[in-house]
C-alpha cells in the first residue's frame, strides 16, 4: 500500500496495565521492528497511537526511522516513562516576551507543519504593508539556502556552547550576526515573536491541545488576548506592529534584572528608574534611563548582588513609555474589543483579566507603561486546577520563572514543558516538539491523532497482539 510522505521524526507510544507488561511490550516492539525493517515507521507510529488501548503505564520515544528506533528504545535518556495515576489535568499556555527570540526560530516547523506554515504566511502577508517588508525575510533570512540546515543540527546533537556564550564560530557567521541585529530591532522583534507564538499555538490546538487558561509575558499577553478573542487576529497584528513602531521612536533606555523582591526594589526607584517586572519572589527587573541603570548596576554589584543587563533597546514597561500613550490609545479605540472567551492572566493586575479591562483602551495603555506582574499572575494561575504549564514560544525562561513562583506549593507535582528549543540547542525543532507532545500524552492529555495526521495519508499496520 502506498503512503504519503511523513514527518522526518516520529513519536512512538506504548501503554500497558503494569510495569512488567510495559517492559515486555517494549521488547516486543523492538523485536517487531527488527523483523520488519522495510516497514514505514510513520505507519507503525500511527497504528500505535490510534489503535492500542490506553492504560496508566505509559512510554514514549521520538525517533527518525526504524534503525534509530531500535537504538532509542534501548537508550534510557531517550525513552520517557510515566504512570498516569490522576485525572487528566488542564493545560495552560504560557507566552514569553522578547529575550529568547532568535533568527530561524521554529524553522523546521515552518518546513514540515502545514498548519504552522499557513499561519506564519498569513500573518506575515498581513503585516507587509504595516512593516514595509516581509517579516519572513527577517525571521528566516536565508530560506532558499537553508534546506540542509536541519540535517546539520541532526548530526550535531546537544548544545552549541559557542552560540550559548554568544561567540561566532566562523567568519561565515557574519551574515547571521547581521540577521540577528535586524531581528532585534524593536519594530520587527515584537511582531516576529507574536507571529511565531500565535502560529505555534494554532499548531498545538490543531492537535487537540487546547488551553484551559493562559498567561503571557509582555508581548505574550497580546498573543493570549488574540487567541481568547479579545482582539481579532488582524487587530492583534495591527496593534502589535503599531505599538512596536511607536516604541521604536521613543528615547532609548536600559533594563536590569536584579535578585531582589518587589519590596526590596521599591526604595531604589525614582523619576529615572521604574519597576518593570516582577518575575519571582526574589527576581525583578528595573528599567529606565541608560545612565541611571548603569549607576544602579555599579551600586548593586558593589554590594555583591548578581545583576544582569538585558539585551534591549528601550526601557519597556516603565515611565519612559509614556510618550506612546496618546497614539496607542487612539489606535485601540478603533478596535472592536471583546470579552475573553478563554480565561487569561493580566500582566497589569496579576490576576484574571476582566471583561471591563480587556475592552478598555486605557487597559492597553497601562499594559504598556506598568510593570509585568508575572510572579503574582503565575501564583494565581496555579491555584486554578494546578495546570500543566506549556511554554508556547522559544526557550524555557517562563518555565524557570514559573518554577520559582510555585515551588513552595507541594499540593501537586509541577509539570512545566517547553515547545521550542533555545537558539543554542542543536536539537531539531520537530523532535523537540514531539518529545513535549509525548510528555503531554504521558501525563494523560488526550491528543487528537486524527488531526495530527490530517495532512498525511497513513495506513494501519497489523501489529502483534503482544503490543496492545
Amino acid at each position: 500500500m502506498l503512503t504519503s510522505p511523513s514527518r522526518p521524526w516520529q513519536l512512538l507510544v506504548i501503554s500497558a496495565k503494569t510495569d512488567s507488561e510495559l517492559k515486555t511490550a517494549t521488547v516486543n516492539l523492538a523485536d517487531y521492528l527488527r523483523q520488519h525493517r522495510d516497514f514505514n515507521l510513520a505507519d507503525i507510529a500511527h497504528t500505535l497511537q490510534r489503535e492500542q488501548e490506553i492504560f496508566k503505564h505509559r512510554r514514549t520515544v521520538v525517533c527518525r526511522d526504524i534503525e534509530d528506533a531500535l537504538v532509542a528504545l534501548q537508550d534510557s535518556r531517550r525513552v520517557l516513562t510515566n504512570i498516569q495515576e490522576t485525572e487528566e489535568r488542564p493545560v495552560a499556555f504560557m507566552f514569553p516576551g522578547l529575550g529568547t527570540h532568535y533568527v530561524n526560530m521554529a524553522w523546521e516547523l515552518y518546513q514540515v507543519e502545514p498548519v504552522f506554515r499557513t499561519s506564519v504566511d498569513y500573518c506575515c502577508e498581513f503585516l507587509k504593508p504595516l512593516l514595509g517588508q516581509d517579516l519572513k525575510d527577517v525571521i528566516y533570512p536565508h530560506r532558499a539556502s537553508q534546506q540542509d540546515q536541519q540535517s546539520l543540527r541532526e548530526n550535531s546533537p546537544g548544545l552549541d556552547l559557542r552560540k550559548m556564550l554568544g561567540r561566532s564560530q566562523t567568519q561565515a557567521d557574519a551574515k547571521m550576526v547581521a540577521a540577528k541585529s535586524l531581528l532585534n530591532q524593536t519594530h520587527l522583534a515584537q511582531p516576529a515573536i507574536f507571529v511565531i507564538e500565535y502560529a505555534l499555538a494554532e499548531l498545538l490546538m490543531s492537535w487537540g491541545i487546547r488551553p484551559a487558561a493562559m498567561i503571557g509575558y509582555s508581548i505574550g499577553e497580546y498573543v493570549a488576548a488574540t487567541l481568547a478573542g479579545v482582539l481579532s487576529l488582524e487587530e492583534g497584528l495591527t496593534l502589535i506592529a503599531a505599538r512596536a513602531q511607536i516604541i521604536q521612536k521613543l528615547p532609548g533606555g536600559a533594563m536590569l534584572a536584579v535578585p531582589l523582591s518587589q519590596t526590596e526594589i521599591s526604595p531604589l526607584l525614582n523619576d529615572k528608574l521604574s519597576l518593570s517586572a516582577v518575575n519571582g519572589p526574589s527576581m525583578g527587573v528595573i528599567a529606565g534611563e541608560t545612565n541611571a541603570i548603569e549607576i544602579l548596576e555599579q551600586q548593586l554589584t558593589q554590594k555583591g548582588l548578581a545583576c544582569r543587563r538585558l539585551d534591549t533597546s528601550h526601557a519597556f514597561h516603565s515611565q519612559m513609555m509614556e510618550g506612546a500613550i496618546s497614539d496607542l490609545r487612539e489606535l485601540v479605540k478603533t478596535f472592536n474589543l471583546q470579552a475573553a472567551k478563554i480565561p487569561y492572566i493580566s500582566n497589569v493586575t496579576g490576576t484574571w483579566i476582566t471583561a471591563a479591562e480587556a475592552t478598555s483602551p486605557d487597559y492597553w495603555v497601562k499594559h504598556l507603561c506598568q510593570p509585568v506582574l508575572f510572579a503574582q499572575g503565575m501564583q494565581e494561575l496555579w491555584k486554578q486546577q494546578y495546570p500543566i504549564l506549556l511554554e508556547v514560544g522559544p526557550g524555557q525562561t517562563l518555565g524557570s520563572f514559573a518554577l520559582q513562583c510555585i515551588e513552595n506549593n507541594p499540593a501537586v507535582s509541577q509539570i512545566i514543558l517547553p515547545s521550542l528549543r533555545y537558539s543554542y540547542d542543536n536539537k531539531p525543532d520537530l523532535a523537540f516538539l514531539l518529545k513535549t507532545l509525548g510528555r503531554l500524552w504521558l501525563t494523560g492529555v488526550q491528543i487528537d491523532w486524527a488531526k495530527f495526521y490530517v495532512h498525511e495519508h497513513r495506513h494501519s499496520i497489523p501489529l502483534p497482539a503482544s503490543l496492545f
